[in-house]
């Protein structure tokens, strides 16, 4: 798990797969780097190193969109490959955030 700041982007990087046996200590961290870098207007979870993505990781992402949501604040996801992207559109997440492939 990793952050990356950037003026008022803040950057997630979880470096491990959204499934349930990673979600918990994901959720937590996430939510202290929300705490601690509130001054943010632009989210970015960066997918790069996902191959895996469960119910629970898609209802984790659900729950980051909600947030920025809440703080009037823009999110994306980038980095993400072919796997992440079916899983993505399976549930319909582009409806309601970009996701940008990861560049070859």
């Amino acid at each position: 798990m990793n952050i990356r700041k950037q003026g008022t982007t803040l950057t997630l990087i979880p470096e491990s797969d959204l499934t349930a046996n990673n979600i918990e200590g994901l959720k937590d961290y996430f939510i202290a780097q929300l705490k601690e870098h509130s001054d943010f207007t632009h989210i970015q979870l960066d997918a790069g190193g996902i191959e895996v993505v469960d119910s629970l990781g898609v209802n984790l992402i659900v729950g980051l969109y909600r947030e920025a949501v809440s703080r009037s604040a823009a999110i994306e996801i980038i980095g993400a490959g072919e796997n992440f992207i079916k899983v993505a559109n399976f549930f319909r997440l582009p409806s309601l955030f970009p996701i940008k492939k990861a560049e070859a």
